[in-house]
């Protein structure tokens, strides 16, 4: 499913399907789910349903109550890290900056 072309509501229900066929694979009860990841009947409820946003601690911690907290780090993996002698002649990136920004003089507290 590409999510750039479905709504957040869409993503969060493909989200939820997903974690659910995790839990039903891995033979978890809610139960389970709830002593083992700290979460409530409640947000898992909500959670399948799509009924309300969750935080992102929520669901870390429903990832934690499934045992696949490691799917996180796949997310956003490791950028590698920039060494001038594993790439000679290759600089590292810089910060993007918004230059269209024009600064402001300072001012003192005391200035009109």
């Amino acid at each position: 499913m590409d999510y750039r072309l479905i709504t957040d509501e869409e993503i969060m229900q493909d989200l939820a399907e997903r974690y659910e066929r995790i839990r039903i694979q891995k033979r978890l009860k809610d139960t389970d789910i709830e002593s083992k990841g700290g979460v409530s009947r409640q947000l898992l409820s909500d959670f399948r349903k799509g009924k309300r946003s969750i935080s992102l601690k929520s669901f870390i911690r429903l990832l934690r109550g499934v045992d696949e907290l490691d799917r996180l780090r796949k997310l956003l993996p490791d950028s590698d890290e920039f060494s001038p002698m594993a790439s000679p002649g290759k600089e590292p990136l810089k910060r993007v900056r918004d230059r269209d920004k024009k600064a402001k003089p300072f001012k003192w507290g005391d200035e009109e």
